[in-house]
């Protein structure tokens, strides 16, 4: 994910949607936890409650809410995502680093 940037045109509406699969234990308090840094400095931090999840064997899908992609000159370039999934007891499940450039026009 992070040497393929996803690209998104500036000023649109987005929203990211995760599908996983809990196998063992009930998960409590799964929070989505997405840090945006632009040039190595972090310009972002967001912090989505999921839910409580026991196990089942159908993943189960999480969107986050409708928002928009920075516009501007100012905002077009190259953005890096650390995204992770912890839960109360501070448990990190699954992290992940991706990619994205804002540009001006799909391309």
């Amino acid at each position: 994910f992070k040497k393929t940037p996803l690209v998104m045109k500036e000023g649109v509406n987005y929203r990211v949607k995760i599908q996983f699969r809990v196998q063992r234990d009930i998960v409590s308090g799964l929070r989505y936890v997405q840090t945006t840094y632009r040039k190595g400095i972090r310009v972002d931090k967001t912090t989505f409650m999921v839910g409580s999840y026991g196990p089942k064997t159908e993943p189960h899908t999480f969107q986050t809410p409708v928002d928009e992609a920075p516009s501007g000159m100012v905002s077009r370039g190259h953005y890096t995502m650390k995204s992770l999934f912890t839960d109360d007891d501070k448990n990190v499940y699954l992290e992940w680093e991706w990619a994205l450039d804002i540009k001006k026009e799909w391309e």
